[in-house]
C-alpha cells in the first residue's frame, strides 16, 4: 500500500521513482534520494558538484532530488537511519563470525605476536 501511495506522488515529482521497497529513486538510474542526500551531507556538496561527480544526472533531476528530500526529510531520513543500522548489525555480525577484524583489533593482535 505504501508502494503505491508513493507511486501516485511521482506525479507531482516528474523526475523521481520508486524502487520496488517504495524508496525514492531519480528517474531512470537506480540511484537513491536518500544516497544523494547522504553524499550532500558528508562532502558539503552543492548541486552543481553533484552534477559534476555524477554527470549522468541533470541538473534538473538533482534538484528534484533535493525539492523531494527537504519536502519528505523525516520520510528520508528515516530510511537513511534504517540502512545505518542494517549496516552496523551486518558489520557486527561479520565481526562476530570472525570473518572480519576491526583495524584496533588488528593492530593489538599484530603487537602481541611481535611481543
Amino acid at each position: 500500500m505504501a508502494v503505491n501511495q508513493a507511486r501516485q506522488k511521482s506525479n507531482e515529482w516528474p523526475y523521481i521513482e520508486f524502487d520496488d521497497e517504495g524508496r525514492p529513486i531519480i528517474s531512470g538510474t537506480r540511484l537513491r534520494v536518500s544516497f544523494l542526500i547522504q553524499e550532500k551531507r558528508t562532502y558539503g556538496w552543492s548541486p552543481e558538484e553533484i552534477y559534476f561527480q555524477h554527470p549522468e544526472l541533470s541538473l534538473a533531476q538533482i534538484h528534484a532530488a533535493l525539492g523531494y528530500y527537504y519536502s519528505h526529510q523525516t520520510e528520508i531520513e528515516r530510511e537513511i537511519e534504517k540502512e545505518a543500522q542494517t549496516i552496523e548489525s551486518l558489520k557486527n555480525e561479520l565481526k562476530d563470525s570472525g570473518l572480519v577484524i576491526e583495524a584496533n583489533d588488528l593492530k593489538e593482535k599484530l603487537k602481541k605476536r611481535a611481543a
